[in-house]
């Protein structure tokens, strides 16, 4: 029996009513305040983002603060923001949004500091193809990678704010399909700003117009911040516009005028003998000597002072300052000059991009030559194989390779204990790498003339106690105390360790009878950033500490080395011994190849053709052999022609259809 139903007694008073979910709130907005509330709180991320990256890049509470008047901040807000408020509603969690996007700018703001500090340069998109050696990096500049006051400030209000993005989280949480329709509008939001009309909206109004390739990435971060900064250059890597004349008929009549303008090369005389061409890149050597406010007890490049008397020589003007060895590697051996494209690095460039034109080694080899290029370090940064292969090189040899050639490593017990026997600071010494030149040569030059190019690694940084006690043999006086003058004394060692082994190196080719041509130069000058703020230049008045108001007679300080072409026959040079000229990373190449009286292909004919009126053109500056010096790009004067028409040459070949590519060859 079904007993009838009680009656049905209304709720007590203050009793809570429920009333079981049908779904209709799935389909109900969200409040408007939560709506509100969700934009609110992914905004003022982008704030506390901004300002943790501000105080990171600036070192300054101070700096930070007065940003708040400054338009780039609050684009940078936005930017940050926007990111927060779409990875938060996509992801249903404010604090997932938070972490990924405030993980992302803080490493970012880390590494872009912390290479500013080493190099004196920025952070920029070429530098993320290096992402794998991060640690290889990390552990050769180990001793400047130390965190400031302000750094700790940084990441403790990092931290703050992710433990407020955790709490509040769960209260501001929207319902899933209400997020994700939010996140898409975020999204879109962002896109519409920050890629389709990003340059109208924000980089010409930040003076950093986005379709001008050539705007050093300094110039942008200083008009944009970092972030804006790189985002830029991510636009217009992807965004890579050849100009509206960019056609089949265009770069043939650019052609026609670079077969007028390409003088001819000088016959090479009958019955000379081809000389042997060694190469050597000296990490970082300079006359150090030749620093305001230092006076040495001895000469520390004796031996370099030494063979400029019997040789050439003068300063050698490259495109960077403390790092980014391979790129000057790379456009001294293919010609390519990016100063004159978008100032990339050449190693970001895919391999098969150096097969196009033809480069020194190649050329060298065509003629006959033995090539081989050694390195006194591992392959783990650059990857320098995989291109230098492509190159022309017959041969690599790298730190773990010697054995094959080098008699005292192959013959050892325990090839890594005689290895370890051979470092001077840390590294493989300069004078490990002339015995290893001399060997490789002796094992080569009966099959004919060698070209040699040895990369040496003893003078690298980090310079801060480098040296032990008995290695140091270097004495100086200067106003410098502390850090500052500990680099400046293991970099002099270094220097000086490189002279003593270039010595090393000509007094054995002086007792050979096949003539033979040393090349040797410095690759940049050292960083020498110090980690209270400053470098080592700054410290002793050479140049501003902020790189970003340096003038002209800066960049020609500070970017400028020095090189000499010495011959055991004085008949080999290209001028009288005890001569000086200029010289520079974008021209040397063609040097190298009418030292040995290569045929050039048009290519290095127009090449050198350019370097008769021109000494650089790099991103950052330019110098022309009148001795002019200037931070824009010249718009007047001999050569700008010329330049203009090897622009449109490079693009054609590295980023365009290599329409007459083949005829440079």
């Amino acid at each position: 029996m079904i007993k009838a139903a009680g009656p049905v007694l209304p709720p007590e008073k203050g009793m809570r009513h429920e009333i079981p979910d049908r779904g209709q709130d799935r389909v109900t907005p969200p409040m408007p305040w939560r709506w509100a509330a969700s934009v609110l709180a992914g905004l003022l991320s982008g704030l506390a983002w901004a300002a943790v990256m501000w105080e990171i890049e600036t070192q300054s509470l101070l700096a930070v603060l007065l940003a708040l008047a400054a338009p780039q901040f609050w684009f940078t807000v936005l930017f940050l923001g926007l990111l927060v408020l779409a990875f938060s509603l996509l992801l249903h969690s404010l604090f997932a949004g938070n972490l990924i996007v405030g993980a992302a700018g803080t490493v970012l703001a880390f590494v872009n500091y912390f290479k500013e500090l080493i190099t004196t340069l920025p952070l920029n998109i070429g530098d993320f193809t290096l992402i794998g050696q991060v640690g290889q990096i990390a552990r050769l500049n180990s001793a400047s990678l130390t965190l400031s006051r302000h750094s700790l400030l940084a990441i403790a209000w990092a931290v703050l704010w992710l433990l407020l993005a955790l709490f509040f989280s769960r209260p501001l949480r929207l319902r899933w399909g209400w997020s994700a329709l939010g996140g898409c509008g975020a999204a879109l939001a962002f896109a519409l700003l920050f890629w389709a009309g990003v340059n109208p909206l924000v980089y010409r109004p930040l003076k950093a117009d986005a379709t001008d390739a050539v705007i050093p990435q300094r110039s942008v971060n200083q008009s944009c911040g970092v972030a804006l900064g790189l985002w830029r250059a991510l636009y217009l890597t992807l965004n890579r516009d050849l100009g509206e004349d960019y056609s089949l008929s265009h770069m043939e009549s650019v052609l026609s005028e670079v077969r007028q303008a390409a003088a001819d090369q000088p016959g090479w005389e009958a019955g000379k003998t081809r000389p042997n061409v060694i190469l050597v890149l000296s990490e970082s050597f300079f006359d150090v000597a030749g620093l305001d406010g230092v006076t040495f007890a001895e000469d520390p490049i004796a031996d370099f002072r030494a063979l400029k008397e019997e040789g050439v020589s003068g300063p050698f003007f490259t495109r960077t300052l403390g790092y980014g060895t391979c790129n000057i590697e790379l456009e001294i051996l293919t010609g390519i000059n990016t100063g004159l494209l978008s100032g990339e690095d050449l190693y970001s460039l895919a391999p098969g991009v150096f097969t196009r034109l033809p480069s020194v080694p190649s050329l060298f080899q065509r003629e006959g030559y033995y090539t081989a290029m050694l390195h006194t370090y591992d392959d783990s940064i650059y990857h320098r194989a995989g291109i230098f292969r492509r190159l022309g090189f017959d041969d690599l040899y790298f730190s773990s390779d010697f054995a094959a050639f080098y008699e005292p490593a192959a013959q050892a017990e325990n090839y890594w204990t005689y290895m370890n026997t051979r470092l001077s600071g840390g590294l493989y010494s300069d004078d490990l790498m002339t015995d290893l030149l001399i060997s490789l040569y002796e094992k080569h030059v009966e099959d004919g003339p060698v070209f040699l190019y040895g990369i040496s690694m003893e003078n690298h940084s980090p310079y801060l106690d480098k040296y032990s006690d008995e290695e140091l043999t270097v004495s100086f006086d200067s106003p410098l105390t502390g850090e500052a003058a500990d680099d400046l004394r293991n970099l002099s060692q270094g220097i000086h360790n490189a002279s003593a082994a270039l010595g090393k190196l000509a007094d054995y080719f002086r007792t050979v009878d096949e003539p033979t041509v040393i090349v040797f130069f410095g690759d940049h000058r050292p960083g020498l950033g110090l980690s209270y703020g400053g470098t080592v230049y700054s410290e002793l008045g050479i140049v501003p500490p902020d790189g970003g108001i340096w003038s002209p007679e800066d960049y020609v300080r500070t970017y400028s080395t020095d090189y000499l072409i010495w011959s055991n026959d004085p008949a080999y040079l290209p001028a009288e011994p005890g001569g000086e000229a200029e010289a520079s990373c974008n021209h040397l190449g063609a040097e190298l190849l009418e030292l040995a009286g290569i045929d050039m292909p048009l290519y290095w004919r127009f090449i050198r053709t350019i370097a008769q009126d021109r000494v650089i053109d790099s991103l950052l500056y330019h110098r022309g052999r009148d001795g002019e010096t200037s931070i824009p790009a010249p718009t007047e004067g001999a050569g700008v022609r010329n330049l203009s028409l090897f622009t449109d040459l490079l693009n054609d070949a590295v980023y365009g259809k290599q329409y007459v590519t083949e005829a440079l060859s």
